[in-house]
C-alpha cells in the first residue's frame, strides 16, 4: 500500500520558498524607493556618478525579479501537481466497505474518489490499484480461491458526497493513467447494507 503523503508539510516548503524568493524581490526593489516609500528618480554608482533609472536599472530589475517568480511558480505548480495529481472531474466521495474484520467488531475501510454521484464514484474506486490490491487481500487465507470477504456500506453508513475521517484519500492515484487494459475486467463489490 502507498505511504501517506504528508502534503501539510510539503506545502509548507512551497510556501516558504514563495516567502523567501518574495522577501529577495523585495528588497531588489526597495533600492530605487527611500523610506517614505517615494520614488527615487536616480540612482550613483560606485563612482560617484548619476545614473537614470526609470527605464534602465529599475526595468532590468523588475524583469529579472518577475522572471524568478515565474520560475518559481512554475516549480509550485509542478510540485502541487506532483502531490495532488490534475483536477478531477466531479466532486468527493468517501466510499466504506467491511472486509472480514467487521466480524470481530473492527471499523470499516472509507476511501475518497471523485466522481459525478455516488455510483460512479464506487465504480471509479474499484478501478484503482489501490483498492483492488485491499480487496484481494480480504480473501479467506485457507481457501485462496475464495471470493474477498468484503462489503460495501451504503449511504447510511459513511458512503456519501464530501469527506468523512478517517480514509484513504486516492484522488492521486485515480488521475494516473490506468496501468492496464484488463483493470475493467474486476467484479464490482456486491451492493449490501451492513446490519445493525
Amino acid at each position: 500500500m502507498a505511504t501517506p503523503t504528508d502534503f501539510i508539510g510539503e506545502i509548507h516548503k512551497l510556501i516558504s520558498s514563495y516567502q523567501e524568493q518574495a522577501a529577495r524581490h523585495q528588497a531588489v526593489l526597495d533600492r530605487y524607493y527611500d523610506s517614505n516609500g517615494s520614488w527615487i528618480p536616480t540612482q550613483y554608482t560606485d563612482r560617484g556618478e548619476q545614473v537614470p533609472t526609470e527605464f534602465e536599472g529599475y526595468k532590468e530589475d523588475l524583469d529579472d525579479e518577475a522572471y524568478d517568480g515565474l520560475e518559481l511558480l512554475d516549480k509550485v505548480m509542478g510540485r502541487l501537481l506532483e502531490l495532488a495529481g490534475p483536477p478531477l472531474p466531479g466532486q468527493a466521495f468517501t466510499l466504506t466497505y467491511a472486509g472480514p474484520e467487521r466480524h470481530d467488531g473492527e471499523a470499516p475501510y472509507s476511501f475518497v474518489v471523485n466522481g459525478a454521484d455516488i455510483a460512479d464514484a464506487r465504480r471509479r474506486l474499484e478501478l484503482l490499484p489501490f483498492f483492488r490490491q485491499w480487496r484481494e487481500e480480504q480473501r479467506d487465507l485457507d481457501d485462496p480461491e475464495s471470493e474477498p470477504d468484503v462489503e460495501f456500506l451504503d449511504a447510511d453508513h459513511h458512503s456519501h458526497a464530501g469527506l468523512f475521517c478517517p480514509y484513504n484519500d486516492l484522488r492521486h492515484e485515480q488521475s494516473a493513467p490506468p496501468e492496464s487494459d484488463d483493470a475493467e475486467g474486476t467484479p464490482a463489490v456486491p451492493l449490501s447494507r451492513q446490519e445493525g
